[in-house]
């Protein structure tokens, strides 16, 4: 990769060109880039009074050590001058002290800067990260990609200015076509390591080439080679996820064809054509061209779909055992087994043990649920004279059974009338336990308050049912409304402090907890919406690599 022009991009490793003062605040220029020297108080030059202009004179001289000296002096004249703390970066920067002139910008930028600052100090942040990162790339180059993505970013801020200074944006393409770059070689070194890696290993290392190879694809999508090597990997990839997958089914074959296995034998196996298929799927995505990927698919499918249809059937039969003397696990059995078949339909729509199976079980579960809601129904209107709140559950629950009942079976006459009786029947109970709730609260507020709010907690759910099961019902909407600001008064009562020690004076925040670090600063600086508009005139939107795609397929 060629160096970036000197004078044109990057300060270059000795100050060059540097302009006369031209009053008020003194600019200086290192290789073409913008650095501001302070004016500060001291306008006069001499040996004695320290001044900008010895500092520009002594950086004019490669005597970066001395220009800091000068500044420090300036510094103790005026020590909150942002600019005097900009000068001592740059002085550090001409002394390729990078990471303190990095530092040293990255503190001032977390600090409320003028704007013309701002924008500078940003551009130096990504000057000092490339140089940062350009001392290890050669060496290793996984070492530069932080400091490099680092430069990246704060060019982009520096980019939000309208202004949009063309050497922020010459240099964040310069920076690009190096990260690129330096992806594209670390991808090239994992793809060599697959060559001698077992399967599983060697999918690893080409799906963390890949990533790198659709960011510099991303990063330079000028570069045909880029795009050419992403291809050749994703087909390779492609290719391992198939053996992977044609391994996971072969060790199901016993299981399919056999007449009689175990759970968990049969579990196993279902797991394993889990993972098959979610292969076989991912080898199709990378490469639409692999005909075993895609005639692999529907056939794990089909294998799916039977074992998931022997599964279902015995939780059927279990479920018919119980359904006479057990109906709670009845009810649960039945259920799994409605997610069975569920499951293999969805592999394979013309199973028919599957489409058998989920009929007979909805018809079972109607009868079971008619069955049991009968029975609290029956069993809530007797106890309502005595125990309303027992009555007031066991209708609930047989409401729950009938509704689900309708559910599993629309068509049935029988279900909507039981329905409808009880949600008559519940709104009076539910209004009159909410009313008992209301005085045991009241009783209960002169000793504990918190005992008063549980009580109209109660109020509140049985009066917010009543008015569910019978909307604008007036007596649950008054009932509601009461409570509502009785529980308002007593919880901003109990919300008010209580008497307690003074609190221990907090411990003074050190420098290191006041600096924010480089990702913070970002955060507070950063304007997407103006970034986009630079990401939209190189290309267009990119497809988000996601290796765990489709990776789940139950539908619980």
């Amino acid at each position: 990769m060629p160096e970036p022009p000197s004078g044109a991009v990057f300060p270059p490793r000795k100050p060059a060109g540097l302009p006369k003062p031209a009053g008020g605040r003194d600019w200086l220029r290192l290789g073409g880039l913008v650095l501001a020297l302070a004016a500060g108080g001291a306008a006069a030059v001499g040996a004695e009074i320290p001044s900008l202009g010895q500092a520009r004179q002594l950086l004019a001289q490669d005597q970066p050590a001395q220009a800091e000296n000068v500044i420090s002096q300036l510094r103790q004249q005026n020590p909150g001058d942002p600019w005097l703390a900009y000068d001592t970066g740059v002085a550090a920067y001409a002394a390729r002290d990078f990471t303190r002139a990095d530092r040293i910008w990255q503190e001032l930028a977390g600090r409320e800067l003028p704007k013309s600052l701002r924008d500078k100090v940003w551009m130096q942040i990504g000057n000092s990260s490339f140089r940062l990162g350009e001392q290890v790339a050669g060496t290793a180059p996984e070492k530069a990609l932080p400091p490099w993505e680092q430069s990246r970013e704060a060019y982009r801020v520096a980019l939000v200015s309208p202004a949009k200074d063309p050497l922020a944006l010459h240099n964040l393409k310069v920076v690009e076509t190096r990260l690129a770059h330096l992806h594209s070689l670390l991808a090239q070194r994992l793809v060599q390591e697959a060559q001698k890696q077992a399967l599983r290993p060697a999918i690893s290392k080409l799906q963390a080439a890949l990533d790198h190879q659709r960011t510099a694809r991303d990063l330079d999508p000028q570069n045909s080679e880029y795009a050419r090597e992403t291809r050749a990997t994703e087909t390779q990839l492609a290719g391992k996820f198939t053996e992977k997958a044609r391994q996971e089914e072969q060790k199901t074959d016993k299981t399919v064809n056999s007449p009689s296995t175990s759970e968990w034998e049969r579990e196993q196996a279902i797991e394993n054509l889990g993972v098959a298929l979610a292969d076989f799927r991912e080898a199709r995505q990378l490469d639409a061209h692999n005909d075993e990927a895609r005639q692999g698919e529907p056939r794990v499918e089909k294998k799916l779909a039977r074992l998931l249809a022997q599964a279902g059937r015995e939780h059927q039969q279990e479920a018919q055992y119980q359904a006479s003397f057990e109906p709670e696990k009845a009810v649960e059995n039945y259920e799994k087994a409605l997610d069975k078949f569920g499951e293999a339909l969805q592999h394979d729509r013309a199973n028919r043990e599957a489409r058998t199976g989920e009929r007979e079980v909805k018809e079972a579960l109607e009868k079971l649920h008619l069955k049991e809601g009968d029975f609290l129904a029956d069993a809530g209107k007797k106890d309502a004279p005595r125990q309303p709140a027992r009555a007031a559950e066991e209708m609930m629950n047989a409401l729950d059974h009938f509704q689900e009942a309708r559910r599993l079976n629309p068509e049935n006459p029988e279900t909507p009338p039981k329905i409808e009786d009880l949600e008559k029947r519940l709104p009076p109970l539910l209004n009159q336990l909410g009313k008992q709730e209301q005085a045991k609260a009241e009783k209960a507020e002169g000793k504990s308050e918190e005992e008063a709010v549980a009580h109209l907690e109660k109020a509140s759910s049985s009066f917010d049912k009543s008015q569910q099961l019978k909307p604008g019902d007036q007596e649950s909407k008054q009932g509601q409304e009461q409570v509502q600001k009785d529980l308002a008064r007593l919880r901003e009562r109990l919300a008010k402090p209580k008497d307690s020690p003074p609190a221990k004076p907090s411990r003074q925040p050190s420098k290191e907890d006041s600096l924010r670090n480089f990702q913070s600063l970002l955060a507070v600086v950063k304007d997407p919406e103006r970034q986009r508009e630079y990401e939209q005139d190189r290309r267009g939107q990119t497809r988000k690599y996601t290796p765990d795609q489709d990776r789940i397929h139950k539908n619980w």
